[in-house]
């Protein structure tokens, strides 16, 4: 179980079955909100396959989180992939898998983490990088996702925002892709999942 303080709230995260807990409370993940209004991708696909893919894409975070925190740097063509982007794009980490609280009627009522906050000459302001090493993107959740980062990060930090970004790498690809700012789905999310899943506001009393 990881354990994180974060403001006046104390987080665990068990990352075996992906479960948060603030304040001893356990709350939703932002994927759970995200599963709740958008069909899961790869659901047919033979768990085995999966399984794979999600080990390749748990190393190239490895990978990224050693170099940025340490500056470990593995010889990898994945790697090279991320640090070209890096380079061409002039990004500056500045976070590193940075975890969020989401807040309705001020209660924390989920969270999630994301891969990085970054800024670059180029784009005015902070902006949000998740990495991703599927085959093919898919836009709505991942518009969905990154808004929903930006929000909790907005939340809980309270420094805003400017621009969502997708680290897209597989193999020898690479691309910094643009993903576009949405308040209003969020809203319209958020407003959907807590109709069907009341917040029992008694547990914070």
């Amino acid at each position: 179980m990881e354990k994180h303080r974060i403001g006046e709230y104390e987080v665990l995260f068990d990352p075996v079955n992906h479960h948060y807990f603030v304040d001893g409370n356990r709350v939703i993940s932002v994927t759970q909100i995200i599963d709740h209004v958008l069909a899961k991708p790869y659901k047919n696909v033979d768990p085995e396959i999966l399984k794979k893919a999600a080990d390749r894409g748990t190393a190239l975070h490895d990978m990224i989180e050693h170099y940025e925190r340490y500056g470990q740097k593995t010889y990898h063509v994945e790697m090279r992939g991320y640090l070209a982007l890096k380079a061409q794009h002039q990004i500056q980490v500045l976070e590193n898998e940075k975890i969020v609280l989401l807040f309705r009627g001020g209660i924390p009522v989920a969270a999630g983490r994301f891969d990085m906050v970054v800024q670059s000459p180029y784009i005015k302001g902070l902006g949000i990088v998740d990495v991703k090493r599927m085959a093919h993107l898919h836009e709505d959740r991942l518009t969905l996702q990154l808004n929903l980062y930006k929000l909790g990060y907005e939340q809980t930090y309270k420094r805003r925002i400017s621009y969502l970004k997708c680290m897209h790498i597989r193999n020898g690809y690479h691309d910094y892709v643009d993903v576009p700012k949405n308040r209003e789905l969020v809203d319209k999310t958020l407003d959907a999942y807590f109709e069907k899943h009341p917040i029992d506001y008694t547990l914070y009393q």
